[in-house]
């Protein structure tokens, strides 16, 4: 339940880029807050009690739940490399999920402008792995070729 009443008035006019942590205001909206890093960080909602903290407003942006990798399938697959008596912490888990959240970001968006200068709506694997390839992950493509075959045979 929000504090201090029920207006969402400071973000109803503030709207996210999903690739990146760019925040863009339409006209006559409040001005973001001066700092360092100014054009990544959103003023605090009128309603916002004092004293509170919010780490969006502190570091800038931030993903929404929503947008990372459920952070079950980051733990299994940290699980399947690490020896069987290992613990993992919490915030280790929090980092990776936010770093494959990144890296998949930065592919699909690369991709996906790949997309857009073809008229393009749908993003295909040959869209990925020339995305890959463009950003100089070249020591993956042939692994993911071999796993993209391998799998298109067993569907069909």
């Amino acid at each position: 339940m929000e504090r201090g009443g029920s207006s969402n008035i400071g973000h109803k006019y503030t709207r996210r880029a999903h690739t990146s942590g760019i925040v863009i205001r339409e006209r006559g909206t409040a001005p973001a807050v001066a700092g360092p890093n100014a054009a990544n960080i959103v003023a605090a909602p009128p309603n916002a009690v004092a004293g509170e903290v919010n780490l969006e407003h502190q570091h800038g942006f931030k993903r929404d739940a929503d947008q990372y990798m459920p952070i079950a399938n980051i733990t299994r697959t940290m699980r399947r490399v690490l020896p069987t008596h290992a613990r993992i912490a919490d915030d280790a888990k929090e980092a990776i999920q936010e770093c494959v959240s990144e890296f998949i970001s930065f592919i699909t968006a690369e991709a996906n402008g790949r997309c857009h200068k073809d008229y393009r709506r749908t993003v295909t694997p040959e869209d990925v792995l020339a995305a890959m390839a463009s950003l100089g992950f070249n020591d993956y493509l042939e692994p993911l070729t071999v796993f993209l075959t391998n799998h298109r045979a067993q569907n069909l």
